[in-house]
C-alpha cells in the first residue's frame, strides 16, 4: 500500500482501516452511518497518474482505448492499487452511448470532443439494440476483466465497481451542440424550437442509457452513477420534462429490474433544484457539486438520502492544510447522515498524486486516532 511506517502495527489497522472501507461504500448507499467516510475519486483514473498516461500513450483513438478490455480494466484498477480507494468506476466516457448511436465521436487535441451533430429538424435514428449492446460487450468484459484482477489481491478483494453513463440532457447537448459549449445555444433552441422532437430523441437516449446500464449491471457493477453535468445549463422551464423525468424513468425502471444496486445521480450546478431533483429522482445518493451549497444541500433532502462529494477539485490540487480544513469541514457538517467522500466534479490532470495519496491518509487517520509518518 501507499502508506510508510516502522510500525507494522501501525500497518495492519490502516490496512484493516481500508477493507473496512470497502465494505463500508455499499453500506453507506444503504444507508448506513460508518465512522469513517467511504473515500473514491470522480476520474481517479485519469492523466493526473503517471501510470494512466503510461497506457493511455499506446492508444492514438481514444474512444478505442475505452473499447479495449484489458487496458480498460488495468486503468481502472490502478487508483485501487496504488491509492487504496474504496470503490471502482469502470474506465469509460459518457459519449460512447452517441458513438454506438451513429454518432461517432473524437477526440481533438486542446479542444475535447467532436462528433456528428443532430441539426435542427432532424430526428435521432431509433437503433437496432441487439446491435448497440453487441458493440458495447467491451464495456461488459471489461467489468469482469477488473473484477477478476481486483479480487486477486487480499488488499483490493471485493472492492465495489460503479458502472456510469451520461444522462440524458448531458448527452443531448453534445449531440445538438457537436462537441462542447460554454452556454449550450444549439441544444437550447431545439428545446424551444422543436419541442416535439426533442421529446422523442429524449426518449431514445433515456432508453439507450437504462440498455447500457443493465449491461453494465449483468457484467457485475455493484452500483451505476449518473452523471448529468450539464444539468445547470438547462433553461429551468425544462428541468421537469428533460432532467427530472427522464432520470426518474431511468432510475425507476432500473431499480424494479434490479432493486438491490444503489444509484448516485450528479446534477451538477443545478443550485437551489437539486431539492426538486431528489424529491422527484429518488436516488439512494445525490453527488453535490463544489459550486453548491452544501449547507443548503444537507438541511433542505431527507436524511435518508446519501451525500458524496463538494470538495472543489482545485483544493485538492492545492492540498496541505488548506485541503485539510475543507475536509473537517466536510466531516464535521455531515455527521447525521450517510456520507462519501469524494470531489465536486472529476480530478483535474495537474493534482499531485502525493496530494491523493495524503488526503486519503488523513480522512483514515482522523477515525483511528494515528499519527503516520
Amino acid at each position: 500500500m501507499i502508506y510508510e511506517t516502522t510500525n507494522s502495527y501501525y500497518i495492519l489497522i490502516i490496512n484493516n482501516n481500508i477493507l473496512d472501507g470497502i465494505m463500508n461504500f455499499i453500506k453507506t448507499l444503504n444507508g448506513e452511518i460508518t465512522k469513517t467516510p467511504p473515500i473514491w475519486i470522480m476520474r481517479q483514473a485519469g492523466r493526473y497518474m503517471q501510470d494512466y498516461r503510461n497506457v493511455r500513450s499506446t492508444e492514438k483513438n481514444f474512444i478505442e482505448f475505452c473499447l479495449n478490455p484489458e487496458k480498460a480494466s488495468n486503468v481502472t484498477c490502478q487508483p485501487i492499487q496504488k491509492f487504496g480507494m474504496d470503490a471502482a468506476i469502470i474506465f469509460s466516457d459518457i459519449l460512447l452511448i452517441l458513438h454506438m448511436l451513429n454518432h461517432q465521436v473524437i477526440f481533438v487535441k486542446n479542444e475535447g470532443p467532436k462528433l456528428h451533430k443532430l441539426n435542427l429538424g432532424e430526428p435521432l435514428l431509433l437503433p437496432k439494440w441487439d446491435t448497440y449492446l453487441t458493440n458495447l460487450q467491451p464495456v461488459s468484459e471489461a467489468i469482469k476483466l477488473t473484477r477478476v484482477k481486483l479480487d486477486k489481491s487480499e488488499n483490493t478483494k471485493d472492492t465495489p465497481i460503479i458502472g456510469f453513463s451520461g444522462s440524458p440532457w448531458t448527452l443531448f447537448t453534445y449531440l445538438i451542440e457537436g462537441g462542447s459549449s460554454k452556454d449550450f445555444p444549439n441544444a437550447r433552441k431545439f428545446l424551444w424550437a422543436d419541442h416535439a422532437n426533442s421529446k422523442q430523441i429524449f426518449d431514445i437516449l433515456t432508453h439507450a442509457i437504462i440498455h447500457f446500464l443493465e449491461l453494465q449491471i449483468k457484467a457485475g457493477v455493484n452500483a451505476i452513477m449518473l452523471f448529468d453535468s450539464w444539468a445547470g445549463s438547462i433553461p429551468a422551464r425544462f428541468r421537469n420534462e428533460f432532467v427530472y423525468q427522464p432520470t426518474k424513468t431511468i432510475t425507476q425502471t432500473l431499480r424494479q429490474k434490479y432493486p438491490r444496486i444503489p444509484i448516485i445521480c450528479l446534477p451538477k450546478s443545478i443550485g437551489e433544484g437539486i431539492v426538486e431533483f431528489v424529491d422527484i429522482v429518488q436516488p439512494n445518493c445525490v453527488a453535490v457539486d463544489h459550486l453548491t451549497d452544501i449547507e443548503f444541500v444537507h438541511k433542505s433532502i431527507p436524511k435518508e438520502v446519501v451525500i458524496q462529494g463538494n470538495i472543489d477539485p482545485l483544493c485538492l490540487v492545492t492540498g496541505g492544510d488548506v485541503l485539510k480544513k475543507e475536509v473537517d469541514y466536510l466531516l464535521n457538517l455531515i455527521t447525521d447522515r450517510p456520507y462519501i467522500f469524494n470531489l465536486g466534479h472529476g480530478i483535474v490532470p495537474e493534482t499531485p498524486e502525493q496530494n491523493v495519496a495524503e488526503i486519503i491518509s488523513y480522512i483514515r487517520e482522523k477515525n483511528i486516532g494515528l499519527s503516520i509518518s
